[in-house]
């Protein structure tokens, strides 16, 4: 067999994984919109079992063959990221069992039902096996996949590829030090009133204006939906289609509107990947870490800047003039109020780095053995003591939370944080290119930012590691030092300290 053969195979191949994520995407997302409540168990199966195709295919040892035949040649660097991505797919699942991924699968299908109801009741004991069932067949795979020092750096690279503890762990110690410094500073002054945002605001008047900023700023309607949920997330099933789902608050505007942004942020990227590589890693994005970069930068660079609130506080108060009282200066300052807070999906920029070292630290416990599951509700009430000083006063707002452990994403959590460092980062860069972001913003020049975003991140894929990506768009490796000097810069402007 010769080169362009192999690699034809090859791109038939990776097609067709890519169209049986999308059918487990479309699976997954119509299960947690849309699904009847009896619906749920025969929806494990259809997933376990898709799920069980893709890995089967994945590790098929035709591929390795393609791939022997492919690597002899001299190729051109898109080839060589196609074939160093498609040799990371399937080195993984040749590693892991059949009979593991799809237990893993159809666990944690059943799990994410459990959870929601677990969360909804307060019920920790009802999801406490499945979540103990999760970690066990997690620590399986890790074994199988192999590590040189700790079984989290396993599943951290399924996220961010190359990631291990032992780099991360540096990000985690310069933050931590560095941002409970400027909290202090923040929470010895007087605070900023937000009393105002937790107005009566109908959710259905929410969800129009939410539209209205997704769509100004870039997101596709024609090539995408916007749904409500329990749990805010974004699914690309397709070149075509990708879709947000968002949870909305009739209590509280910055619960819809910051989801809202957030996911846009998921959707830009994948709807800005290049569509001539679709279905190959070039058409792909190239990890969950650059994946939060967008999301984290939309949300909190563009939609917490005093720019885009200068363009679309007019337009706020026609849909809600219960507002009409407050400046826009109250405003801005109170959508940036810092604050120690429960949620980590409604906590500000500064204490959410907060939010996800304490999950990392507890997923690295239950992985190297100095934690049980039966820790984990006085493991989380402790770091958020410690590092917050408040405590949750039930499981819901505390341990039972997140959607990730029970969508088996174990390893996920640390892309969050790497994902605001890159976002500080490549706002650094983009404005010595196009200058402030808020002066952009206030003038509605948000296309001029996607394109940017465009060009050096989303029609990249995975043509770079994701260190690679960030030091090429930015002339710097990734550093938690872009992010600390955003905070001071953002704290002095909204605190005056």
């Amino acid at each position: 067999m010769n080169f362009d053969d192999a690699y034809r195979n090859l791109l038939n191949w990776s097609k067709e994984i890519y169209l049986l994520d999308g059918i487990i995407g479309l699976l997954e997302w119509d299960q947690r919109c849309f699904i009847p409540d009896k619906g749920h168990d025969g929806r494990s199966e259809q997933i376990a079992y898709i799920t069980k195709i893709k890995h089967e295919m994945l590790r098929n040892p035709k591929v390795a063959e393609w791939l022997a035949i492919v690597s002899l040649y001299d190729n051109d660097p898109d080839i060589e990221a196609n074939v160093r991505e498609w040799k990371r797919w399937y080195d993984r699942a040749s590693k892991v069992p059949v009979d593991l991924a799809e237990s893993i699968a159809k666990l944690t299908s059943q799990a994410e039902t459990v959870w929601a109801k677990a969360k909804k009741d307060n019920d920790w004991e009802s999801f406490k096996p499945y979540l103990s069932e999760i970690f066990h067949l997690k620590k399986e795979e890790a074994e199988a996949v192999g590590y040189e020092n700790s079984p989290y750096d396993a599943l951290f690279d399924n996220f961010e590829p190359n990631a291990t503890v032992s780099e991360f762990l540096p990000f985690v110690e310069e933050l931590k030090g560095k941002l409970q410094n400027v909290l202090s500073r923040v929470l010895s002054t007087e605070n900023v009133d937000d009393s105002f945002l937790y107005r009566k605001f109908p959710v259905q008047i929410q969800d129009r204006f939410f539209r209205t900023i997704a769509r100004k700023i870039g997101y596709n309607f024609s090539a995408g939906r916007l749904d409500e949920t329990v749990h805010p997330f974004t699914v690309a099933i397709g070149p075509a289609d990708v879709r947000i789902a968002v949870r909305l608050s009739d209590h509280d505007i910055r619960v819809g509107l910051f989801s809202t942004i957030h996911e846009v942020g998921h959707a830009l990227y994948d709807q800005g990947l290049d569509p001539e590589k679709v279905a190959t890693p070039l058409g792909m994005p190239v990890s969950l870490g650059i994946h939060e970069s967008q999301s984290r930068f939309w949300e909190n660079i563009v939609g917490r800047s005093k720019g885009f609130w200068v363009y679309f506080y007019p337009r706020l108060l026609q849909h809600f003039p219960i507002l009409a009282d407050i400046s826009l200066d109250s405003f801005w300052r109170g959508v940036n109020k810092i604050e120690p807070s429960l949620i980590r999906t409604e906590a500000d920029e500064l204490t959410y780095i907060f939010h996800i070292i304490l999950r990392f630290e507890i997923e690295l416990g239950l992985l190297e053995g100095a934690l049980t599951i039966e820790d984990v509700p006085y493991a989380w009430n402790a770091k958020m003591k410690d590092y917050l000083n408040i405590e949750p006063s039930d499981y819901s707002s505390g341990v039972l939370q997140d959607v990730h452990w029970s969508s088996g994403l174990v390893g996920y959590f640390p892309t969050y944080l790497l994902g605001s460092i890159y976002a500080a980062q490549l706002k650094n860069a983009l404005e010595k290119e196009l200058g402030p972001i808020d002066e952009l913003c206030s003038k509605g020049q948000f296309f001029s930012i996607l394109e940017w975003l465009r060009y050096k991140i989303h029609r990249k894929g995975c043509k770079h590691l994701p260190a690679d990506l960030i030091k090429e768009a930015t002339g710097f490796p990734p550093s938690a030092g872009f992010f600390v000097e955003y905070m001071e810069d953002k704290v002095n402007r909204v605190y005056g300290v």
